[in-house]
């Protein structure tokens, strides 16, 4: 995947991160979110009244201990394919889709702004980023997860050293 965005012209690879599909990522997390005020509102009534619960506490603990691990082995399986991925460059931004391939880039000689939305609640976090073009063509826009992304602040930061952004 490395080679792919290195074609590009953008230079070289100065970071990568983890971005999401809007919808699909967005449930996962909502949903993840509920788990666990779920898991944590049956850890309360197992304190309160253990005969009430029946070991379903120890069933419900399994339960979340496998979501969040398989949460994160995709996690490092979709960094190791480069699968919904950020790349910054030293040249410019390149994202890539669901299966790998590069959905979208933009050189920083061409961008004219960011604009950062940022959604947090309970259970659920993420920054969109809408990166606009000095061209006619739509802007680049992205989902980071997080309520304070790593993302965000890099992108910023690199569009500050390259000039872009001010």
């Amino acid at each position: 995947m490395r080679d792919r965005v290195a074609g590009l012209g953008l230079g070289g690879i100065r970071g990568d991160h983890a971005v999401i599909n809007p919808a699909m990522g967005a449930m996962f997390q909502v949903l993840r979110g509920f788990l666990l005020i779920l898991w944590i509102a049956l850890l309360i009534a197992t304190v309160v009244d253990p005969d009430a619960v029946d070991d379903n506490a120890a069933v419900a603990t399994v339960v979340v201990a496998v979501v969040y691990a398989l949460k994160f082995g995709w996690r490092l399986l979709t960094a190791r394919l480069g699968v919904n991925r950020c790349y910054l460059c030293a040249g410019g931004v390149a994202v890539t889709g669901r299966f790998g391939r590069i959905r979208d880039s933009v050189a920083w000689s061409e961008v004219t702004g960011v604009q950062q939305t940022v959604i947090v609640g309970y259970v659920m976090g993420c920054h969109r980023i809408e990166i606009f073009r000095s061209r006619s063509a739509a802007p680049l826009w992205l989902v980071a997860p997080g309520a304070k992304s790593a993302l965000v602040q890099a992108l910023l930061a690199e569009g500050r050293h390259s000039g872009a952004l001010q």
